[in-house]
């Protein structure tokens, strides 16, 4: 087990095959779930089961590489302020996006049945490190459009009706709608692009992550 300094101006616990996850320090029990806790004897399994369940072609195709020859970690990542928090498996790979995947603690009942769907599997995903701008959230904390200040266009919208789950490293949000759409909000110019249904954004959000590239607002979208 190590513990060392992270990009949110906290600490980290890391830990391996082997570990023992009694060593947790007090400061990040907190973090280790009962699902992250009963992964641990063996992810693989438990991330291959994953693989196995999700119906989305791409997001298995995924897991699948990341597998192929496991390489993880169990991170517990404490930040400042306190609230400022992630955990999850760290799953490194040379041929795909690696990542970090948390596991769903929550039921997710209320979404459109294809985000329910996916929050049935896992929980917040970040390929890009905690401290670090770019990935999707788990299934609480969505903020509506209504709380932003954008100058909305490019889609018929009800700033009501949609929500954020994520974002990329310079900003801009993933979004998705009641109605199931989903897609991409620029930051800069409040321009929307929706990439069809939230199926077909989970689906092109993990086929990014296949070609081992950043999922990004495209801004050729709003030309």
């Amino acid at each position: 087990m190590e513990i060392i300094e992270n990009e949110g101006r906290g600490t980290s616990v890391i830990l391996v095959s082997g570990d023992d996850l009694g060593d947790v320090p007090d400061s990040h029990l907190h973090l280790l779930t009962p699902q992250l806790r009963d992964a641990f004897s063996d992810p693989v399994e438990r991330f291959r089961e994953i693989a196995k369940r999700s119906p989305f072609p791409e997001m298995s195709r995924w897991l699948n590489s990341l597998l192929e020859a496991p390489q993880w970690q169990l991170q517990l990542h404490q930040g400042d302020p306190l609230e400022y928090v992630a955990a999850g498996y760290f799953w490194a790979s040379e041929t795909v996006r690696s990542a970090t995947i948390d596991l769903p603690s929550d039921a997710a009942t209320s979404y459109p049945t294809a985000l329910a769907e996916y929050f049935s599997l896992v929980g917040s995903v970040d390929w890009m490190g905690f401290g670090c701008a770019g990935g999707l959230s788990g299934a609480t904390g969505h903020a509506p459009l209504r709380d932003f200040d954008f100058d909305y266009h490019g889609a018929d919208i009800s700033i009501d009706d949609v929500s954020v789950w994520g974002c990329s490293p310079s900003g801009d949000m993933n979004i998705w709608s009641t109605d199931d759409r989903g897609g991409w909000l620029s930051l800069g110019s409040g321009h929307i692009h929706f990439l069809g249904t939230i199926e077909d954004s989970i689906n092109w959000i993990y086929s990014k992550l296949n070609s081992n590239e950043c999922p990004e607002y495209d801004y050729e979208w709003a030309k």
